[in-house]
């Protein structure tokens, strides 16, 4: 395909893109708008699981099974309670190594 065809096409296709997006309630933004976003959401939340954590990088750009492993050792006892299944962490617990990491 030569370049006078692909800017056509990408010219005719674009906007159908665009608005199939926004019919869809979505729209692309930058990476770095979207990581703030989703931090912002959860720690609205009173308390967060390891995954939320991993998920919003709150503690940096890791995994849930390091996520665990930071909490093991920075967390005070009270700070984290099984909920269900499910391990979770108290959000000024969430913040405060945030913090301390710089990650927040």
């Amino acid at each position: 395909m030569d370049d006078a065809l692909i800017r056509k096409v990408v010219r005719e296709l674009f906007p159908v893109f665009i608005e199939e997006l926004k019919s869809e309630g979505l729209m692309i933004v930058p990476e770095s708008y979207a990581a703030k976003n989703l931090q912002q959401k959860y720690l609205k939340k009173k308390s967060l699981t390891f995954r939320e954590i991993a998920d919003a990088n709150l503690w940096g750009d890791i995994g849930k099974s390091r996520v665990e492993a930071i909490a093991k050792e920075e967390l005070i006892p009270h700070e984290k309670f099984k909920d269900g299944n499910k391990w979770k962490v108290h959000r000024t617990a969430v913040e405060r190594i945030g913090k301390n990491r710089g990650t927040i």
